[in-house]
């Protein structure tokens, strides 16, 4: 276990880590390229402004750890639980190529993004089907051409969102969730 450990620029680039638990670390701008998270646990840690290309995160964790203003395009994500996290002003998106003209699929199942807070993050062209957002601030949250069957909004705070050319077949809303987002579709209610 790490804790309290603020980790140098590039002390970390390059390194496969493996079912490490960091406790108050800060990695703020920390270069973690080529670097590989397996069964990682991140507690209220604070990876702001981090750089990534071909980074991983495997079966991680990050309950109360800030990962605001992050671009996940150059990272992959697999089977990851963002709960209780804040990652405001992020952008999920995977390109084709390096000139990052071209977009692909974003591959998010299996994750868990319920009870965090992503106010003004980006999801584009991600498959985040039958997951869960549940109870989360997803307040001014664009999704792009995401596929969102099934997927879990009960109890969280959509003001705002954006759904645009989105996949929504079976997507959980509970009655507060369906008129915010009546109401962002120019609909009223009317006694």
């Amino acid at each position: 276990m790490l804790k309290n450990k603020t980790f140098e620029k590039e002390e970390l680039k390059g390194q496969d880590l493996e079912n490490e638990i960091f406790v108050s670390c800060r990695f703020i701008g920390c270069d973690l390229r080529f670097t590989s998270f397996r069964n990682c646990e991140f507690k209220v840690c604070d990876l702001t402004g981090c750089i990534f290309d071909m980074t991983s995160f495997f079966g991680c964790k990050f309950p109360e750890t800030k990962l605001s203003n992050l671009n996940f395009s150059e990272v992959s994500i697999k089977e990851c639980d963002f709960s209780l996290c804040v990652a405001e002003n992020c952008i999920f998106e995977q390109f084709r190529d390096k000139a990052k003209v071209i977009r692909k699929s974003f591959d998010l199942r299996n994750s868990n993004f319920s009870h965090a807070n992503f106010s003004r993050s980006i999801f584009n062209f991600c498959n985040l089907a039958k997951n869960s957002f549940n109870e989360s601030n997803l307040e001014g949250v664009v999704f792009e051409r995401c596929d969102l069957s099934e997927t879990d909004f009960n109890g969280a705070n959509i003001t705002g969102v954006n759904f645009n050319n989105s996949k929504i077949d079976k997507t959980k809303l509970d009655l507060n969730g369906f008129i915010h987002f009546g109401n962002s579709k120019g609909f009223v209610i009317s006694q």
